[in-house]
């Protein structure tokens, strides 16, 4: 029997932190939560999730300095990324592509596009 994957949600808007979580549990994740980049990385180094989704603005470490640091741990450098952003999306887009994101979602979004980026991820 295939272990259920974890997903961990770093996101400081609680609002999307819990309904993510929730979707993730009702589609047969473990959903993990974290609610700033710092927090994000240390639940990184010890759950080790099997994906990361990510968003951009957050206060203090924000997702971009997230990311660098998550694809600077060595045993991290395959763990997929998916971004969510709510603003300028095209640039961030080009960003997420140069900084090693595997994909990226525009808040807000639904249900079906969640679904189809975990599974093109994992």
């Amino acid at each position: 029997m295939e272990s259920k994957k974890k997903i961990l949600i770093i996101d400081d808007e609680q609002l999307i932190l819990k309904t993510t979580a929730l979707l993730l549990k009702c589609e047969g994740y473990i959903p993990l939560c974290a609610s700033d980049g710092k927090q994000g990385l240390a639940v990184t180094l010890k759950e080790k999730p099997d994906m990361i989704l990510l968003d951009i603005m957050m206060p203090g470490m924000d997702g971009w300095e997230v990311l660098s640091n998550l694809r600077s741990k060595k045993y991290n450098v395959n763990t997929p990324v998916v971004i969510f952003t709510a603003v300028d999306f095209v640039a961030s887009e080009k960003m997420a592509k140069e900084k090693g994101a595997k994909a990226i979602l525009r808040k807000p979004f639904q249900l079906h596009q969640l679904k189809t980026v975990i599974g093109a991820c994992l």
